[in-house]
């Protein structure tokens, strides 16, 4: 499990449980059993301490939602009570995480809403695939990228890029699949390709122009490549060509 924050939901098993626990709360399924499949989804019951975020996450979850499982609320608050769960901390962290806990525990507490009415999330979807190199309109430039792969998850399939040096004209366009991808500026590794994973929209723009060249045994491919994470509509923002 990743951990980026003393947050109730800065670790990878809380923040993917907001989502999943509304999915399944759309697809029909009642509070009690969208708790039973996440349980057998992420595996839990034997971990411990370890389970402490899944179920102090779905408790915020559940509440925040109306769409309540009393036995969830109940275990949250007992972690919180518990002195187990601090000790997991580094003790430089374990004063921010209280504070995180209380402020939840006073949440629960509080009557939760009403069931609010969740509708599906709308799954974002991409026509690209890999090996293709398509030119975009970005901040009013255009520029041309290379489609390393698919990546596919709840969310959706979200296209895999990386940005390919070009001049802008259509000579060079033609050779689209013969030009290499340009550096990232703020590179882990040497010779590493500046990538990017295009999520949050619900698909590709609209202006977007796919090319006939594709990558072959002759494109020059970088050794690595990063994989920043960004939506198609803040791309000119992360390349800095947006004012």
């Amino acid at each position: 499990m990743g951990s980026w924050g003393v947050g109730i939901h800065s670790n990878d098993d809380a923040s993917d449980l907001r989502d999943d626990f509304r999915d399944l709360i759309a697809g029909g399924l009642s509070a009690e059993d969208a708790t039973h499949r996440l349980q057998n989804e992420y595996g839990v019951g034997d971990r411990g301490v370890d389970d402490n975020d899944f179920w102090l996450g779905l408790a915020a979850a559940q509440h925040s939602s109306g769409h309540i499982n009393p036995t969830v609320l109940e275990r949250a608050i007992a972690i919180i009570d518990s002195s187990d769960e601090l000790a997991r901390w580094a003790p430089e962290m374990r004063k921010r995480r209280q504070v995180a806990l209380l402020k939840l525990r006073q949440r629960l507490e509080k009557v939760p809403p009403p069931p609010r009415r969740i509708r599906p999330r709308t799954k974002a979807d991409t026509s690209l695939e890999e090996g293709q190199h398509v030119a975009v309109n970005v901040a009013e430039r255009r520029v041309l990228l290379r489609v390393t792969g698919v990546t596919e998850d709840k969310g959706g399939r979200y296209p895999r890029v990386t940005l390919v040096s070009w001049d802008g004209t259509d000579r060079q366009l033609r050779r689209a699949h013969r030009l290499p991808a340009v550096l990232d500026p703020t590179p882990r590794r040497d010779d590493e390709a500046w990538g990017f994973l295009l999520i949050g929209d619900p698909g590709d723009p609209e202006d977007i122009t796919v090319l006939p060249q594709r990558i072959d045994r002759r494109t020059p491919m970088r050794r690595w490549q990063s994989q920043h994470v960004t939506k198609w509509s803040d791309l000119g923002s992360t390349l800095g060509l947006a004012e």
